[in-house]
């Protein structure tokens, strides 16, 4: 291993780990706003410190460079609202872990969509990833699945199609401007739905409510997302999605050590199946 892959996968293992503490913080702060208030306040704050940080990289900006980053920013926010509804009716462990389904989405997606070659290790990654989520979703002790489960499965369809359009739009514009626009849009977007279907939802704010939303908006949105976008600039989508997938053990990890959410057997069982997923992955030839 190179030591430009290594930069790689220390950056992408570094964004799981600040996603996974993030489901903690986004379930306690749903008890005070609604889901896609969340995602519009955290993005506008994620946008206005890139734009500062990355400032020299927007300009000479084109049409053509706008236009991804709508795409993106539009996946992005649409992936993240349909998961934080989901994460309103589930457990913040089971959203963390039903999230990774992208997965075992995004090789099968950029074979698909880029006919880029897949690996015997993918095949079997994908089923032991697949077999991994089982054990949670379908463990009686912990709920079973609900709607919540299946709208996080929905989403994570979304991120999916969001790592694979970062991946594609990355080779045409410049990394740094697509995070910055991608935020953008994904704050227009989140209040658009907000204004639009989330009108007489409760709304209050208090300090641990505007502690969670800088979190949510400093470290979850501006640091990891943009060591995302970085990392996969450095690795391809297929294989940072395996490593990224890590924010379901964090996050299910500190749903148990915050919320005093109950890990059962099957759970992990769970764990021990998607790091198996991860390692086979990594497999050479």
């Amino acid at each position: 291993m190179t030591k430009r892959e290594l930069i790689a996968d220390a950056i992408l293992v570094l964004t799981a780990m600040i996603w996974g503490t993030g489901f903690v913080v986004m379930k306690n702060t749903l008890d005070s706003v609604p889901p896609a208030a969340i995602i519009a306040i955290r993005y506008t704050i994620a946008a206005g410190l890139t734009a500062l940080i990355f400032r020299r990289h927007l300009a000479g900006l084109t049409r053509q460079d706008i236009a991804r980053g709508a795409l993106v920013g539009l996946l992005l926010s649409g992936a993240y609202i349909v998961q934080t509804i989901g994460l309103n009716m589930t457990t913040a462990g089971k959203n963390a872990f039903l999230t990774t389904v992208y997965v075992l989405l995004v090789p099968f997606g950029c074979w698909l969509v880029f006919r880029q070659k897949l690996r015997t290790a993918n095949f079997v990654a994908a089923g032991l990833m697949l077999v991994g989520i089982g054990c949670l979703s379908l463990d009686g002790e912990s709920g079973g699945l609900n709607m919540g489960d299946l709208m996080t499965l929905c989403a994570g369809g979304l991120f999916a199609a969001h790592i694979m359009a970062v991946e594609r739009c990355q080779k045409k514009t410049n990394t740094y401007a697509l995070i910055v626009l991608q935020f953008a849009f994904a704050a227009v977007f989140a209040l658009g739905y907000h204004l639009c279907l989330e009108r007489g939802m409760p709304f209050s704010v208090h300090a641990a409510t505007v502690g969670g939303l800088l979190y949510l908006s400093v470290f979850s949105t501006t640091i990891a997302m943009s060591l995302q976008n970085i990392g996969q600039s450095m690795a391809p989508a297929s294989h940072a999605a395996i490593l990224l997938s890590l924010e379901s053990v964090f996050g299910a990890l500190a749903s148990c050590i915050f919320l005093g959410e109950v890990v059962t057997q099957t759970m992990l069982l769970g764990f021990a199946v998607i790091f198996a997923a991860l390692v086979v992955n990594e497999m050479k030839k």
